[in-house]
């Protein structure tokens, strides 16, 4: 056999005891960020997040969870920017309005804060730790009574930390 044949060869050998590589899809990225945004690793977490929006940056769940990984890592000016995109990739997205409403709340602008829980609100009024957060937002504002309402609502709608304010507030 000649050197040339012999290299074929044992190309096509080797291509039978090799692995084929796996291509990862978004729902794996997405996954991977989530577990490690779980174990405390959010820089990990926005590294697998980047790669699920590098293959489909129309992913409003990806940046969602990238947002979240940024608020969690301090930097919630960068995850405004991410649920924001989540957002207008999904105008339906209660989590989104609901986060964004809670880092725009932690950068001091309590009247956005407000409204992105209006909208969450608005969405879905069964959500017991939206009313919640909106009334975090409203004592921030100094409007006790209207957080005491929200509270309340919370508390009815099975929000645990909506107890400890209404004792502590609304007696």
């Amino acid at each position: 056999m000649s050197l040339p044949m012999r290299l074929i060869a044992f190309c096509i050998g080797m291509l039978v005891f090799v692995s084929p590589v796996v291509a990862i899809d978004v729902d794996t990225y997405l996954m991977l960020g989530v577990d490690k945004s779980e174990a405390g690793d959010y820089r990990g977490a926005l590294i697998e997040f980047n790669k699920a929006i590098d293959i489909d940056p129309n992913n409003a769940t990806a940046f969602q969870y990238r947002g979240v990984a940024k608020a969690r890592y301090g930097d919630f000016e960068g995850s405004i920017l991410d649920y924001s995109k989540s957002i207008m990739l999904n105008s339906n997205n209660v989590e989104s309005y609901s986060s964004r409403g809670i880092a725009k709340a932690r950068t001091g602008n309590i009247a956005g804060a407000i409204l992105d829980f209006d909208v969450a609100i608005e969405l879905n009024p069964a959500d017991g730790e939206v009313y919640f957060n909106h009334g975090m937002a409203m004592e921030m504002s100094h409007d006790v009574q209207r957080a005491c309402l929200d509270w309340t609502k919370a508390d009815q709608l099975g929000s645990v930390q909506a107890i400890t304010f209404l004792r502590k507030y609304c007696q």
